[in-house]
C-alpha cells in the first residue's frame, strides 16, 4: 500500500509559484524578477535544485514594487521605502 501524505495547509507564506507564474502573475518580466532579487529588493525561497518559489507576499511585495518603478522611483527610494515597512 502507499505511502499516505498529509496535505500542507496552504498560508500566504507558502511559496508556490515559479518564476513564471510570479512573472505573468505580476505583469513583470522574468528578467527583471532576477533584477528584483539581484539588488536585495526580494529573496524567494528556494527548492533544493536552487528553482526560485515565490508566495502571495511575495507577489504583492512585486505589485508594490512595480508601482514604485512605473512612478520613476530609483532603487534607493525603493529600498527606503521597504525598510520603512518593514
Amino acid at each position: 500500500m502507499g505511502r499516505l501524505y498529509r496535505p500542507v495547509k496552504r498560508t500566504t507564506a507558502t511559496p508556490v509559484y515559479t518564476i513564471g507564474a510570479a512573472s505573468r502573475l505580476t505583469g513583470i518580466p522574468i528578467w527583471t524578477l532576477r533584477w528584483i532579487e539581484r539588488h536585495g529588493l526580494l529573496r524567494p525561497s528556494r527548492t533544493r535544485g536552487r528553482q526560485r518559489l515565490y508566495n502571495d507576499f511575495d507577489l504583492n511585495r512585486l505589485r508594490d514594487i512595480r508601482g514604485w518603478m512605473e512612478q520613476k522611483v530609483n532603487l534607493a527610494g525603493i529600498r527606503v521605502i521597504l525598510r520603512l515597512q518593514a
